[in-house]
């Protein structure tokens, strides 16, 4: 009998929930604007893009960490709703303004990660040929002034090793938040190790609202660099203050080259942050100072993709932000979740997804029953409708240092005398 949601090549990969194996090669892709235009802060725009093709059975996000400086790239959208085992073309980019500006032919818009699936061997041959070199405008911001420069741009393959570390985004500044109003925040600087791939981590982490994306100031760096961010990019969705010290969300850091990690580990295993976990009890918001200890995990190939569901049917204004009930995820203990692009709504995009409870450790059991939904367009959402998809994976946590230094205890110095 053969299990039921485990992908075949015959299947129709639409019906979800469904589970899937990545094979451990991703590759990147370029979102270069083929249009000019011009974008208003926080409304967002539909912009055309130089086409991109996908094979079939991959799976895609946006690479995080803003490309442009006008704003960063919600989702894409292809000619029509492919299936998985299809390929996929892709012309626009739901693009959110965070200032008022230009869009130029030929900008750098954003990235997406395209991940492989363990249908067959995985052949690189075939990533290569998905592979082109770009001549682009990298678009930044220097001194509060808006620079173009025109460079060439590869796209890259690499190789997953699943390992990463969670990285705490702390505000370094006192601000008073409205509810839609995105703000760019000052945090605790953050030093991104290169050959690291940085995504923010699903589930709210604050109890007024997410962390869109990280802010790079001047020009952009390559991955195989290291980066320093200062700034994040926070939507509320309650009004409210943030206070100096506040956790705004935790950034998950991976890495795409093992040596690298082994480099960078021993500084960041001697942290210690401290910060205030700012959450909902009993309908009321919450301080308490904790200590951040130093958390590692190894990602497991094997996932799960799960529709987020509307649980009530609720009215849309275009660019306001909406709390909407989704039917209840119930989620087991060392689970990760992230959205997917490609697969939301036609009015809108969730941005995340949360519940009233106070918040669970990773290694927890936890229910979600809200989404973030931020609509594109006037609409409605009508109770069962899809929101969008989310991407739920097992993950083993390290409890470093010791466990991590006696598995690998190889890779350190020895010091005499210990």
């Amino acid at each position: 009998m053969e299990e039921k949601g485990i992908l075949k090549d015959e299947d129709v990969f639409e019906v979800l929930p469904l589970a899937y194996k990545l094979t451990n090669y991703a590759y990147m892709k370029l979102l270069v604007a083929s249009e000019n235009t011009d974008v208003e802060k926080e409304r967002i725009k539909r912009i055309k893009i130089e086409p991109v093709t996908l094979p079939p059975y991959t799976l895609s996000s946006v690479l995080n960490i803003s490309r442009h400086a006008n704003g960063i790239v919600l989702d894409i959208h292809g000619e029509k709703q492919s299936k998985m085992r299809e390929w996929k073309k892709y012309m626009e980019v739901s693009f959110l303004p965070t200032n008022y500006g230009k869009i130029k032919k030929g900008d750098l818009l954003g990235v997406i990660k395209v991940f492989i699936m363990g249908i067959t061997p995985p052949e690189l041959k075939m990533i290569e040929n998905q592979l082109r070199q770009w001549d682009v405008s990298l678009v930044y911001r220097k001194n509060a002034e808006v620079k173009r420069e025109r460079v060439l741009v590869n796209e890259n393959w690499y190789r997953r090793w699943h390992t990463a570390e969670w990285y705490p985004i702390i505000s370094n500044e006192k601000l008073e938040i409205e509810a839609g109003r995105i703000v760019e925040v000052n945090i605790k600087p953050i030093e991104i190790p290169a050959n690291t791939i940085p995504v923010p981590l699903f589930i709210m982490r604050n109890a007024f609202g997410s962390v869109l994306d990280l802010v790079v100031e001047g020009k952009h760096k390559k991955l195989e660099e290291s980066r320093r961010i200062s700034k994040a990019l926070f939507i509320p969705i309650f009004d409210g203050v943030i206070e100096r010290d506040d956790i705004l969300g935790i950034l998950n850091v991976y890495h795409i080259s093992f040596g690298e990690r082994t480099k960078s580990l021993m500084s960041y295993l001697t942290k210690e942050v401290r910060g205030n976990l700012v959450y909902w009890k009993e309908g009321k918001v919450k301080r308490k100072e904790i200590e951040i200890k130093p958390f590692s995990f190894k990602r497991s190939s094997m996932g799960r993709l799960e529709p987020i569901i509307s649980e009530e049917t609720k009215s849309l204004r275009a660019n306001q932000p909406e709390i909407i009930r989704i039917q209840e995820m119930d989620l087991p203990s060392g689970v990760i979740v992230q959205p997917l692009t490609g697969k939301n709504h036609p009015y809108g995009f969730v941005i995340d997804v949360f519940s009233l409870d106070p918040p669970r450790k990773v290694e927890e059991e936890k229910r979600i029953d809200r989404a973030i939904f931020f609509p594109s367009k006037d609409g409605m959402i009508k109770k069962g409708d899809e929101l969008g998809v989310a991407n739920v994976y097992h993950v083993t946590v390290f409890y470093e240092p010791e466990s991590f230094i006696e598995r690998h205890r190889g890779l350190f110095p020895t010091r005499k005398g210990g």
